[in-house]
């Protein structure tokens, strides 16, 4: 048995075949079908036609916040235009085979939770780090929605002590928010994604990150993860203290999803996850946490993501399996 499997991204369309033992072949990618439904419809097509006799269905990772009918609300690259589209119902009438949608944080946390680092919990949470803050929250081996479909929207969490958008961990844990804070304090070029809400309070942001300057400023340096972090190992104070803050907002994070679902463990990817010290120096926060506070839960165990770029297809793949074969998943 195989699907088609799809993880429609802002700028890409991956592809590929995978069967029931997760074996991934047949890899593509085409650039995003997302001008258009008309234009989502026959890429999509277009890629099925082509292995429609080697596929039993679909199994699709997206952007955005989803019913349990599979009907696009809110958020994502596709919401223009798709938005109030029941996603499962417009492919199966074109492909005619069954067609499983999963949000694409929630797939990576089903992918961790099929053959990943969540394989052996029950209960488990995955974060990933990128332009904000994805992942899902696993409970008895199935992604947890909540009412409205909201529940694993970590973006949304306050980790900076106060409301407004830049104390929420979308902004302050994610790859793209530390980016953007390193690129004002060194004085980079870089196409701003927070720094740009200027009704949210972004000029204070940028007066407070300025106001705390104390390295050399670089502007002819490409601000991205991997700058910021050749910085940091060279002893760039300004990144330092960028860093520090991050490792404290993250841990922040994982203790309040701590003591609201009391997970078995927390799996960490995407963007600045693999900078290898990352991990470890979060480890070792969340380890030196206990000592310094009191909590009610002994402990957090926090791992790396087993899966990089692909995770989004295992996962969809795997949610395909938990609704329409469920005796081959356990």
């Amino acid at each position: 048995m195989k699907c088609l499997v799809l993880d429609y991204g802002g700028t890409a369309l991956k592809y590929g075949l995978m069967d029931t033992d997760a074996n991934l072949t047949e890899q593509g990618e085409v650039p995003a079908p997302n001008h258009s439904a008309e234009e989502y419809l026959r890429v999509t097509g277009e890629i099925f036609d082509r292995y429609k006799d080697e596929v039993d269905g679909i199994a699709v990772s997206m952007p955005g916040t989803f019913t349990d009918e599979t009907v696009l609300v809110s958020g994502g690259a596709y919401l223009n235009i798709l938005k109030g589209t029941n996603i499962r119902e417009l492919l199966e009438t074109r492909c005619g085979v069954p067609v499983a949608v999963e949000n694409d944080g929630k797939a990576a946390a089903l992918a961790e939770c099929w053959n990943g680092n969540l394989k052996d919990c029950q209960d488990g949470i995955a974060i990933i780090l990128g332009t904000g803050i994805g992942g899902g929250i696993i409970h008895n081996r199935r992604v947890y929605r909540g009412r409205h479909a909201a529940a694993g929207e970590f973006s949304y969490i306050l980790t900076g002590g106060k409301s407004g958008v830049f104390n929420m961990s979308t902004y302050t844990c994610s790859t793209e928010g530390f980016v953007e804070r390193a690129a004002v304090m060194k004085g980079t070029p870089h196409q701003d994604f927070y720094l740009a809400l200027k009704g949210f309070g972004a000029e204070e942001e940028i007066a407070r990150l300025r106001a705390m300057v104390k390295g050399p400023q670089y502007p002819d340096m490409e601000m991205n993860g991997f700058t910021a972090f050749q910085l940091l190992e060279k002893g760039d104070p300004d990144i330092a203290m960028l860093y520090d803050e991050l490792l404290d907002s993250l841990t922040q994070l994982i203790v309040i999803l701590a003591h609201v679902c009391d997970p078995d463990r927390f799996v960490i990817g995407g963007g600045i996850s693999k900078e290898a010290r990352l991990i470890a120096d979060l480890q070792a926060r969340v380890a030196a946490f206990p000592g310094k506070n009191i909590i009610a839960v002994p402990g957090f165990d926090v791992q790396p993501c087993f899966y990089r770029s692909s995770a989004n297809l295992y996962g969809a793949m795997f949610n395909w399996l938990q609704q329409y074969h469920s005796e081959l998943v356990s």
